[in-house]
C-alpha cells in the first residue's frame, strides 16, 4: 500500500491532470466567477478604445499585438509569482486547469436548447443558442436551429476543452493560458463582424493556427465512429470548400459520423453567406442535438483513455514488474 501511495506521489502530473479533466466534464465555476469573463471585458473594453474610425488598419493591428501582451504577460507573471507563495503548487496548476478547461457550462446551455426544442419553444431555443454562436438566430427554421447548435456545438467544446488538453499537454500551463487568450480574444473580437475585420486579423490569425493541429486530431477521432478510409476522400473534398480548412475537415467528419448534414446559409449582421454542404444523410432532427453532444463527451473520454495508455500504462507495468521482483 505504502508503495502504491508513493506511485501516486510520484505521478501527480498525470493524476492532477486526470483528475480536473473529469471534474470538467460535471461541473464549471458560475460565469461571475469565472476569470475568463474578466478577460472577456477587457478585450470589449479595449476595443472600445482602440476600434475607432478614424484609426488606420496598421494601428488597430499592432494594438491587438499589444492588447494580447498586455493581458497575457502580467498574468503568468502572477501565476509565477504564485507558484512561489503556495504550499502545494499541484493544486495551484489544478485550480488554473480547471479554469480554462471551462465548458460544462456550455453544455448546460445547449442541453436547455435541446429541451426547448422538445417542448416546440423555438423561441427559447433561438434565445439561448443567440449566446453561443455568432449567427442571427431569429429567423432560423427548426432544421436550421438543429444546425446551428450542432455545428456551434462540434466547434465550441473542440476549441474550450479539446485544445486546451492539448496545449496544456505539449506547452504546460503557460501555454494553454496563452492559447485561452488567443481565443478569448479572437472571440471577442469576432472576424466575422465588420466593424473587427482590421482588429482581429492577427488574432484571428493565431487562433486558428493554434486550432489547426487539434482540429486535425479530432477529425480524426470522430472518424473512428464511421469509416475512416472509405470517407477520407470525401470529407478532404467537403472541406476544401469550407472557409478554414481544418474546421471544415473537422465538421465534416463529425457530420459523416453522425450521418447527417451541416453548412448551407448562415446570417451574419444581416448579411447572408452561404457555405458549402458537410456531411451526408440528411438535415439533422431534434434527437441529434443530445447524440452529438453524448458523442464529444464519449471523443473526451476516448483521449483521456489514450492519454493515460501513453503516459500512465508504462509506468503501471514498471511497478508492478519491479514489486513482484521485490
Amino acid at each position: 500500500m505504502q508503495d502504491f501511495i508513493s506511485f501516486i506521489i510520484q505521478n501527480s502530473d498525470y493524476f492532477s491532470f486526470l483528475s480536473v479533466a473529469l471534474f470538467s466534464f460535471i461541473i464549471s465555476l458560475p460565469k461571475d466567477l469565472n476569470p475568463l469573463s474578466a478577460v472577456e471585458l477587457m478585450f470589449q473594453q479595449i476595443a472600445r478604445k482602440v476600434n475607432l474610425d478614424n484609426r488606420s488598419d496598421g494601428y488597430k493591428r499592432l494594438a491587438s499585438i499589444l492588447s494580447i501582451s498586455l493581458i497575457y504577460f502580467p498574468s503568468i507573471l502572477i501565476v509565477s509569482q504564485l507558484y512561489n507563495v503556495v504550499f502545494q503548487s499541484i493544486f495551484l496548476e489544478m485550480l488554473l486547469l480547471f479554469v480554462l478547461l471551462s465548458w460544462h457550462d456550455k453544455k448546460i446551455t445547449y442541453l436547455q436548447v435541446f429541451d426547448a426544442l422538445k417542448r416546440n419553444n423555438l423561441a427559447q431555443a433561438k434565445f439561448k443558442l443567440a449566446s453561443l454562436t455568432q449567427r442571427e438566430t431569429k429567423p432560423l427554421s427548426l432544421m436550421g436551429i438543429n444546425k446551428a447548435s450542432i455545428e456551434s456545438m462540434v466547434l465550441q467544446l473542440t476549441a474550450s476543452w479539446f485544445a486546451v488538453v492539448f496545449w496544456y499537454l505539449l506547452t504546460g500551463i503557460y501555454g494553454a493560458i496563452f492559447y485561452r487568450t488567443v481565443q478569448i480574444c479572437a472571440q471577442q473580437w469576432n472576424s466575422k463582424q465588420t466593424q473587427f475585420t482590421s482588429l482581429s486579423s492577427i488574432p484571428s490569425f493565431i487562433y486558428s493556427t493554434m486550432l489547426f493541429p487539434v482540429h486535425l486530431i479530432v477529425s480524426f477521432t470522430f472518424a473512428l465512429y464511421d469509416k475512416p478510409l472509405e470517407n477520407l476522400p470525401k470529407k478532404f473534398k467537403q472541406s476544401i470548400h469550407w472557409h478554414h480548412f481544418s474546421s471544415g475537415l473537422m465538421l465534416s467528419s463529425f457530420a459523416l459520423s453522425m450521418q447527417i448534414e451541416l453548412g448551407g446559409v448562415r446570417l451574419y449582421q444581416q448579411q447572408k453567406t452561404t457555405y458549402a454542404t458537410l456531411g451526408l444523410g440528411g438535415a439533422p432532427s431534434v434527437d441529434k442535438i443530445e447524440q452529438s453532444l453524448q458523442r464529444l463527451s464519449l471523443s473526451a473520454w476516448f483521449w483521456l483513455i489514450c492519454i493515460s495508455g501513453y503516459t500512465f500504462l508504462p509506468l503501471l507495468l514498471e511497478f508492478i514488474t519491479l514489486n513482484n521482483h521485490s
